[in-house]
């Protein structure tokens, strides 16, 4: 489908939309019971509708053994990290999103096209019941306006997504399912990075991830979410494997697409390049984190830990390197994922090694 088909579909139903609200709202003017009613139920629809879709991807993900880290509806936020989930606010006009990571490998493309159908399922099933109890209240002659009001946003958000287009803010459930499906190039990445995750979660480091599957992935454009994903888990199966080269070049692709990365993922990529220029010994990158982050480097993040003590191991400060080392072991017993934790582990005894290394001094 066109992004000119795409675009006269959404207009359609936007215009069926706003007919659809005033209709309503027309037939309840009358009294002002009614109207009440009415313009209660509109609101109603703009909260629930979207919550509900975003709660069936989360229900099916849970059933798909998959873990979720993201979700973001209306104007709730909930986001997990580092163990703990929090509940917050957030502007109603960002594009809502579930995203989830998968706690075991296996049967990836199955448990991928339930938790994406999700969202539909449910958002299918609220308009259905809506519709019916809707056209009970009707058929006893006592219409009931918050369910007639709530109906016209509920149809427009099911049937927006329903179809297979991709708008602005990104693909609908029912593109990604089809592309799952048909093995597009988008969700077959899509599936091998979920199929890394479960590995990792299982207690694979990024180092032992299969490399074949890795790096024989189809070639992605760069404004695709999943280039940077794909990218950032070779950067670090090449750096535990001590393939600098290779991890050098991966940092690079990313830099060249920091335009299409998201906040976490733009500071992620400085933090990593600030700990690579380390291995390098080049100090100015982390002088530069130090002007813009320095709450970062203080605070108990175990990936601060990591680098402060790359750093005072390279500039000869052993003890004050290993009291930093212990401090990030002390912080990743709380990393939920194995695989992450084998990871940083490795890179913690490595800063060891390299205190006996007298060439690598700052």
């Amino acid at each position: 489908m066109t992004k000119r088909s795409a675009t006269a579909y959404a207009i359609v139903l936007l215009v069926l939309l706003v007919c659809g609200m005033i209709a309503v709202v027309a037939f309840a003017f009358s009294e002002i019971d009614r109207l009440i009613e009415a313009i209660v139920g509109l609101l109603v629809a703009f909260v629930f509708a979207p919550v509900y879709h975003e709660l069936g991807h989360v229900a099916l993900a849970l059933g798909a053994d998959m873990q979720v880290v993201y979700v973001k509806c209306f104007c709730f936020r909930y986001v997990k990290k580092g163990g703990r989930g929090k509940l917050r606010f957030c502007s109603p006009f960002a594009p809502d999103e579930t995203q989830v990571v998968p706690k075991k490998t296996g049967s990836m493309k199955k448990r991928a096209l339930w938790y994406t159908l999700g969202g539909l399922l449910l958002e299918g099933a609220f308009f259905l019941v809506l519709a019916i109890a809707a056209a009970v209240t009707a058929f006893v002659g006592a219409p009931d306006f918050k369910l007639f009001a709530m109906l016209p946003y509920a149809a427009y958000l099911f049937f927006l997504n329903v179809a297979p287009f991709e708008y602005p803010s990104g693909k609908t459930d029912a593109l990604i399912a089809r592309g799952i499906i048909r093995g597009e190039p988008a969700e077959t990445v899509m599936l091998a990075v979920m199929e890394a995750h479960g590995a990792l979660f299982e207690g694979k480091s990024f180092g032992e991830l299969d490399a074949e599957t890795l790096f024989s992935l189809p070639q992605l454009a760069e404004d695709e979410p999943l280039f940077a994903a794909t990218l950032d888990l070779k950067y670090r199966y090449a750096l535990e494997n001590e393939e600098y080269e290779l991890a050098q070049d991966c940092l690079k692709r990313l830099a060249a697409s920091e335009d299409y990365l998201s906040d976490e993922g733009y500071f992620s990529l400085r933090v990593e390049l600030v700990y690579f220029s380390l291995l390098c010994a080049k100090v100015e990158p982390l002088k530069k984190l130090q002007e813009t982050d320095e709450a970062f480097l203080r605070s108990e993040d175990y990936k601060a830990k990591r680098i402060l003590a790359l750093y005072s191991t390279l500039a000869g400060k052993e003890e004050e390197g290993e009291l930093l080392i212990g401090q990030a072991k002390k912080l990743l017993e709380k990393e939920p994922i194995l695989g992450v934790k084998k990871f940083e582990e490795k890179l913690l005894e490595r800063i060891k090694t390299d205190e006996k290394d007298d060439s690598k001094r700052v």
